[in-house]
């Protein structure tokens, strides 16, 4: 079983915490650096804690203007602040990484019209992607999307068209404009579309610059999301005993139930224990699956980032990369209480996740 190799805590006073402001207004002459500087803080920490109040900065961070209130990062209230310790763990489950420290901090309003029209556009563009592949379908017995790992991969232009011409129905005219895709790319794309209806294309165009240098993973496509306010929930089906005897389900939810991060990813809520193992002991609770079946879109991972899909209303929505164009499951959306994989985080859109 992996295990936790060390752990070392900074103790921070409470005068050190206190000697920031919660906010600070934009006056005439300040950038985002010189703020950051009287702060004491980095100017990425400042456009983290504020991106959200005004979306601008993800995008563009000069385009701050007077009179704004910009909150101070790990700023804690007037009155006796409590210490705060922030941990460094190496952990064999996933990247070393250092676990979010324990701050007070001011409270911020975060608007929801950004989480709701990134929720809007992805399931939007969910519906819209399966209907012209299914149509395609139905209609010429071809669609538009194949697998990475399917045998289309290695076809040549000219067998491509061959293959269509073979399996289309008789007088038909099949779709040759194949679109190639994969889990992370099905992910991706929806992901983007979310973006561009929320009017951030210049944001995801980072996002994907990221993600697509450091080799395309879903952890690292989570992380860039959680700067944008997305929350985090980690799910599994029974924390205490898998269905498929990995150790490495209860020993994450472990973690998790510890406040500490998955693969890097800081965990904002959790759905458990909604498919108990038989046998286990394990009590059903499906209070999460409730609330995931609100969020109308989220983005999310599996085993670390092994497999990825998107989603809306508690059901997974996933492509399997090796189905040619004409399969109608090469798409394919499942409850994620019935769905097979057994641990993992969903990203939801800012002020989608229902409050308790």
């Amino acid at each position: 079983m992996p295990s936790v190799n060390s752990v070392r805590t900074n103790p921070v006073s409470s005068q050190q915490v206190q000697s920031s402001p919660s906010s600070v207004t934009v006056q005439s002459g300040d950038s985002l650096s010189k703020i950051a500087s009287r702060l004491g803080v980095s100017t990425q920490a400042l456009i983290t804690a504020n991106s959200a109040k005004y979306p601008t900065l993800a995008t563009n961070p000069n385009a701050i203007k007077v009179g704004w209130t910009l909150n101070t990062p790990g700023a804690a209230p007037a009155g006796p602040a409590a210490p705060t310790t922030q941990p460094t763990t190496t952990q064999g489950w996933g990247p070393s990484v250092a676990a979010p420290s324990v701050q007070q901090t001011g409270t911020t309003k975060r608007p929801n019209d950004f989480g709701n029209k990134l929720a809007a556009g992805g399931a939007q563009s969910i519906d819209m992607r399966m209907k012209q592949h299914l149509e395609g379908i139905e209609k010429t017995g071809v669609g538009v999307y194949y697998g990475d790992h399917s045998s289309m991969k290695t076809m040549t232009p000219q067998e491509r068209k061959d293959w269509a011409a073979a399996n289309a129905k008789p007088g038909a005219t099949p779709n040759t404009n194949f679109k190639e895709s994969s889990c992370i790319s099905w992910a991706m794309e929806n992901v983007g579309a979310a973006y561009a209806a929320a009017g951030k294309t210049e944001r995801w165009n980072e996002i994907k610059r990221i993600v697509g240098s450091q080799g395309s993973k879903g952890t690292d496509l989570a992380k860039e999301l959680q700067k944008d306010g997305w929350q985090a929930v980690y799910w599994n089906p029974d924390a205490k005993k898998p269905n498929d005897g990995n150790a490495e389900h209860s020993f994450s939810a472990h973690q998790v139930s510890k406040g500490k991060p998955y693969y890097g990813i800081k965990i904002d809520a959790t759905v458990q224990n909604y498919r108990p193992t038989d046998g286990g002991g394990t009590t059903q609770d499906m209070s999460g699956i409730d609330k995931l079946s609100k969020v109308p879109f989220f983005f999310g991972l599996a085993k670390g980032g092994m497999h990825t899909f998107v989603g809306r209303n508690g059901n997974v929505n996933e492509f399997h990369w090796n189905h040619m164009p004409d399969s109608k499951t090469a798409i394919e959306e499942k409850p994620l209480k019935d769905w097979g994989w057994n641990s993992g985080v969903i990203m939801v859109p800012p002020g989608t996740w229902p409050k308790e």
